[in-house]
């Protein structure tokens, strides 16, 4: 059977068991589904949570199911410190996809005035969430107040090329056929409908909604505008992901979906969006944004909607592992010794990279952050480490910044360089009060100098404590 949803939930129920679980009391879709996801996350516990009773809707909710490396982990059969070099290697396997006259995602077909997105996506997540839209609004007849589509996978063809490109982007629901969809201009899909839009043409858009896990790591690649990202999600699962004629657009669909929303991006149309709880877990300001003419849903008959909580772990772990193997990846090409990349949570695995290498000649460390800032504009702070710290494990990685670095020579800051706009701190050059894409970029260098004397480590010898089992002296554990 092909990988889809259904697949990866049967994987983590028999590898993770205690890491799923499912709840049939009913559920508010308005801040009390994400309220039991918070609390979760207050105890520090991240199971994926099948919620089946969902007010408002007929269709059950799974909330994060990427939102540990565990379970990621079992996508590319390693385990969660070899995610990214497991990512990297499949990347590069381009696989393309198989075409099929139909799918599961064709059981129910809605078209016309069938058409009712507010039905499906049901879900407000943040306070705050689309309160500048429907405050201009004044009172909403449609009773819709701040309803996002956080899990969508937004798949649009190249209009030169023809590659698909695929990618999550927050998209507010204001109405049965009308959404708010915010690409930012770094985004492929951008540049498509720009094109487009220089043709006064729209761009046709189909928005996926539960898959298998490698369609939604495959919009986070890092490659090319010519790059086909169904290929990289065929090869990141090992086998072609089936596609499908849409039923209403020029443009194949993923066939095993659960849920797929057809629409168009028009030309020459923004309204307000906005704002909305970001992988920041601070709220993104809401600005004009594109519009999103709904032509049709396809899903299964027993469709599960599949939600992103936006400002929760799951958001930042989804683009975690692509962005590793991309900047591992380039490294490698500028410091073949470096050992793994990570970019910890701390740092809401998007504006920090801890990088280890073997080093072999004083400089290479910058050489290794260099390539790293360069390597993923999101990144703004790279720390390099040697070989014997483990860049996962951050209180290691922190006992090297505070024993191997001499401020006044180790950390260097480059200013004025691009970033993020999500980032609070990033600033405009027109005026550095005001939110831009700017920012600072800065390396700590906490690698040891070559060829000079340095104090060794105190520890037990590895292979003693790494031998010994615990239960052998305390078998309550």
């Amino acid at each position: 059977m092909p990988k889809d949803l259904r697949t990866f939930i049967k994987q983590v129920e028999e590898a993770h068991p205690g890491s799923f679980l499912k709840t049939s009391r009913e559920v508010d879709p308005r801040f009390e589904l994400t309220g039991v996801m918070r609390k979760f996350q207050d105890e520090g516990r991240y199971p994926m949570v099948l919620f089946e009773n969902v007010k408002g809707t007929d269709v059950p909710v799974l909330s994060n199911a990427l939102g540990h490396r565990d379970r990621l982990a079992l996508l590319f059969d390693t385990d969660s410190s070899g995610l990214a070099a497991a990512y990297d290697a499949r990347q590069g396997t381009k696989i393309p996809p198989e075409i099929v006259e139909t799918g599961p995602v064709k059981e129910v077909v809605q078209t016309g005035d069938d058409i009712d997105v507010t039905r499906l996506a049901t879900i407000v997540h943040c306070d705050g969430d689309g309160n500048d839209y429907y405050a201009e609004q004044g009172d909403n007849p449609q009773g819709v107040r701040g309803q996002y589509i956080s899990s969508g996978v937004t798949v649009a063809k190249d209009p030169d090329n023809g590659a698909y490109n695929a990618g999550i982007y927050r998209i507010q629901v204001v109405g049965p056929k009308e959404l708010r969809l915010d690409p930012g201009q770094y985004s492929h899909i951008w540049h498509m409908h720009h094109k487009q839009e220089q043709r006064d043409e729209p761009l046709e858009i189909a928005i996926v909604i539960g898959h298998y896990p490698t369609m939604y790591m495959a919009s986070q690649y890092r490659g090319p505008l010519e790059d086909d990202e169904i290929e990289v999600a065929g090869g990141l699962a090992g086998e072609p992901i089936r596609m499908c004629p849409a039923e209403t657009l020029d443009l194949m669909v993923p066939a095993d979906a659960e849920i797929v929303i057809e629409g168009r991006m028009l030309p020459h149309v923004r309204k307000d969006e906005g704002p909305f709880g970001e992988f920041t877990w601070y709220m993104g300001p809401g600005h004009p944004a594109h519009v999103v003419e709904v032509t049709a849903i396809t899903r299964r008959k027993d469709a599960i909607y599949q939600d992103v909580f936006n400002a929760h772990p799951e958001h930042n772990l989804i683009g975690m592992v692509g962005r590793e193997a991309g900047i591992l990846s380039k490294v490698r090409a500028v410091v073949p010794t470096v050992k793994a990349v990570s970019l910890p949570f701390s740092a809401v695995c998007r504006f920090a990279a801890y990088v280890s290498i073997t080093k072999e000649y004083d400089g290479q460390a910058r050489n290794a952050a260099l390539t790293a800032l360069g390597a993923d504009p999101f990144v703004k702070l790279c720390v390099v480490v040697d070989d014997d710290i483990d860049p996962y494990d951050e209180t290691r990685v922190m006992w090297a910044v505070a024993t191997r670095v001499r401020a006044d020579k180790d950390v260097i800051v480059i200013p004025e360089s691009y970033t993020c706009e999500l980032d609070p701190t990033a600033y405009s050059i027109e005026d550095d009060t005001k939110n831009g894409a700017l920012n600072a970029k800065w390396i700590i260098d906490a690698t040891k100098p070559v060829g000079l004397p340095f104090q060794e480590p105190a520890d037990v010898p590895e292979p003693i404590w790494r031998g010994i089992d615990l239960r052998d002296f305390f078998p309550s554990l």
